[in-house]
């Protein structure tokens, strides 16, 4: 599973030059530093897109200023990351650590990137980071247990960071249910991990489209593994109806000649 950052809405969609809407952007994010203190953007924790804010404390002008420009430089890594510059996100997200070591997003983020570059064990490092500062922040949970199920190497641990996630996040704790349920999987409890994949298409939003389709997607995967032809079917067409993806067609594609 791959991890997006996305950044704030794109006011300027209509400028040709990149280079103009990426300075212009920066511009506008500054002036609403200025006014607010406060700099807002989006995330997305297993293909859930979430809000954050970054609120200015009590502090010193000083470390205001720099907590100031440590988001600013978090929101530039974001348009970049977004823009498929993900060398140049990181970099930005290395400054908005340096700038404020206690930024949790900024170290989420860079964890993100280098799953993308499919550097897992930086990325772990990155998430480890992140709980050392906040050990419930939901989202490092997601992502550390997520890189763990990549690997295949620890889906026990897996399992109880997610465990945490969702203790942590109860309000919103069907994000966390489709990891959960394929850790389960991986960890060799398939049953609990059908039942857990139900649940999370009983609980997830509708809106939620993206994390709708990959919990189908799932558990036609483990349904093709036990030779269900018919139940793997059902839900690969719900995954693409729901969430259509050319990459996910593929795959399924691939997986339906196997079933012939």
């Amino acid at each position: 599973m791959i991890f997006r950052a996305t950044g704030p809405t794109n006011l300027y969609s209509n400028y040709p030059d990149m280079l103009a809407h990426r300075i212009i952007t920066g511009l506008f994010l500054a002036i609403c530093f200025a006014l607010s203190g406060c700099s807002s953007y989006r995330v997305t924790v297993q293909g859930v897109t979430l809000d954050h804010f970054i609120e200015s404390r009590p502090v010193e002008a000083d470390s205001l200023a720099a907590k100031r420009e440590a988001a600013y430089h978090n929101d530039l890594g974001v348009l970049l990351e977004k823009d498929g510059d993900l060398a140049g996100a990181l970099e930005q997200y290395r400054i908005a650590r340096k700038q404020d070591p206690d930024l949790v997003l900024a170290y989420i983020n860079a964890g993100n990137v280098n799953v993308k570059l499919e550097k897992l064990t930086d990325a772990e490092d990155l998430y480890r980071q992140a709980l050392t500062l906040n050990p419930d922040q939901p989202e490092a949970l997601n992502n550390l247990a997520w890189v763990h199920i990549l690997r295949g190497d620890n889906p026990t641990e897996a399992i109880i960071l997610l465990e945490r996630a969702i203790q942590a996040d109860q309000e919103n704790h069907y994000r966390y249910l489709d990891s959960l349920g394929w850790a389960l999987y991986r960890d060799g409890r398939t049953e609990e991990a059908i039942k857990t994949l139900k649940t999370a298409l009983a609980e997830t939003p509708s809106e939620e489209k993206y994390l709708l389709g990959e919990t189908h997607y799932h558990l036609g995967l483990i349904y093709h593994e036990l030779g269900d032809t018919e139940l793997a079917e059902d839900h690969f067409r719900k995954s693409l109806a729901i969430s259509p993806s050319p990459e996910r067609e593929k795959e399924i594609e691939d997986l339906a000649s196997q079933l012939i």
